[in-house]
Parts: structure tokens; sequence; C-alpha cells
């Protein structure tokens, strides 16, 4: 992998998470690595990487194919990975589909955004994923004096601009933004969750269950919701496909008294119903 100019990586055995977790091997020659030290090593990788290492191109219509190669163990070990780096970096990417699904979908719109894998290696071995931008400018020529005034030539006109394209509309619902359910059950049972995917790719969640005294949030309510919204279509269902879903997922029974539903996406698409 290609590292920052300058910077220089001892070949460290680290013996907290055993040698099978060294430093990133430098196989992989088109990632960039941005750091690497005795805890953690952050790599970029941008779509060129994407489509070498899954042999899949990453456009908006076909996340969920790069998503389900990147949660093999395989691909990371193409990337310069020991088997058991990519063993840990496959399983925490797989473990969050929503979060993980985003920040593919936001590299479809920005060319510069690359995937930031961060590789955790002290303590509990874990990876975490972002984005992130990264530009290295070029070295400026310094341009050679002329022996003799040169004539100067005739301006060439300059070419019409290129309308850029626009990006595709994704077709799955895979770029969830914001996530609200409130339910009344007519026990009198009352159960309200958020979600949210910030602009970075992390998570903001909120889960309640207000009779029962049960509140989390972080990493736990994260857990707990996507477990709920998992293999459901929360774009393109109907309100019977969600509301039987997410009934069924909490286990209270399917007789409620008010049912409220609101999902935003990243395309400003928003689904919402209320159901009494």
């Amino acid at each position: 992998m290609k590292f920052f100019k300058g910077m220089m990586v001892a070949g460290l055995a680290i013996s907290l998470c055993s040698a099978s977790l060294a430093t990133v091997s430098s196989s992989a020659d088109a990632a960039t690595v941005v750091e690497s030290n005795y805890n953690k090593t952050v790599t970029l990788f941008n779509k060129a990487d994407i489509l070498a290492y899954t042999g899949l191109s990453l456009t908006s219509s076909n996340v969920s194919s790069v998503y389900n190669e990147l949660v093999k163990a395989s691909t990371w070990e193409a990337a310069g990975y020991s088997s058991s780096q990519a063993a840990v970096i496959a399983r925490d990417f797989g473990r969050n589909y929503y979060k993980s699904v985003n920040l593919l979908q936001k590299m479809t719109y920005q060319n510069d955004l690359h995937l930031k894998v961060i590789l955790i290696t002290k303590g509990y071995v874990k990876a975490e994923f972002g984005l992130q931008s990264y530009y290295v400018p070029e070295a400026p020529v310094t341009p050679e004096k002329p022996e003799e005034p040169e004539v100067p030539e005739t301006p060439e006109v300059p070419e019409t601009p290129v309308t850029p394209e626009k990006p595709e509309t994704p077709a799955e619902q895979s770029d969830l933004k914001k996530l609200e359910i409130q339910i009344k059950y007519t026990t009198g049972q009352q159960i309200q969750l958020q979600y949210q995917v910030n602009s970075n790719g992390t998570i903001k969640a909120q889960y309640q269950d207000k009779s029962n005294k049960v509140q989390l949030q972080g990493s736990a309510a994260e857990e707990k919701i996507e477990g709920i919204i998992a293999g459901l279509d929360l774009k393109n269902g109907s309100e019977k496909e969600i509301t039987s879903h997410i009934l069924n997922k909490l286990g209270r029974g399917s007789s409620y008294k008010q049912f409220q539903y609101q999902a935003q996406f990243n395309d400003n698409k928003q689904v919402k119903f209320k159901l009494k």
C-alpha cells in the first residue's frame, strides 16, 4: 500500500493481538495507508480500489452487490490484510448493514470520497468505517526560462464545457437517512424508536419502551433497531407490510391503538403514515 511521503512503518510484531494481526501487508498497491502504528492502521479505499478487490464497479444501482463482496474475508485478503485481519474487517462491516451501505451510497455521488477502514489492533481487535476526502497536490513544475522571447501563439478557442451527468437515482431503500416509529398498544404499552444516519456515516439511535422503563442509546439502540428493521423494505414496502413486520419483530402482539411511521431518504423521498 502507498504511504504518505515521509512516513516510515517499521515491521512491528503486535504481541497484544498475536502475530497474525501484524501491520497490513503491502500487496494492495492501490489503497492508501494514512496512519499505521502500534494501536491501529487507517487505510483509504477509492472506487478504483473497490473495483480491483471486488470485481464490481461501485454505482448507485449495485451498492448491495458491492456490500455483499465486502462482507467476505477473501475480499479484504485481496486488499493486503492477513486472514485474521480480513475476518475482523468483514465481520464488522457486515454488522451494520444500513451504515455500511449508506457509506457506499455516498461514494457513488462524490468521486473524491474514500472508504476509510480503521483497524484497531490494541486490546479488543475491531474495525471501524467512515468516509474521507483525500487529495495529494501535484508538485509545481518550474517553467524553463526561454533563451529567446517566444512569439506568442494564437490562443485556442476554449472548448465548450461538458455538462456533468446527473447521478442515477438509487433504486433501493439502502439510502436511509432518518427513521422514526412510535407505537401505542391497546394494552397501554408504548414503544418509540429513532434512527438517523449522519452525513459522515455515523449512526444516532434511541430506543424507548416506556411501559417497561427500557431506554437504549448509542450502539445498543443501534443494534436493537437494526434487528427490528432487518429484511424490511423501508422505502417501498406497503403500510401493511411495514406495520406487520415491525409488530412481529417487537413481539408485543398486533393490537395497537396508534402506529406512526416516518422515514426519510437521501434522495429526499419521505414515507410517512399514521394508523389508528
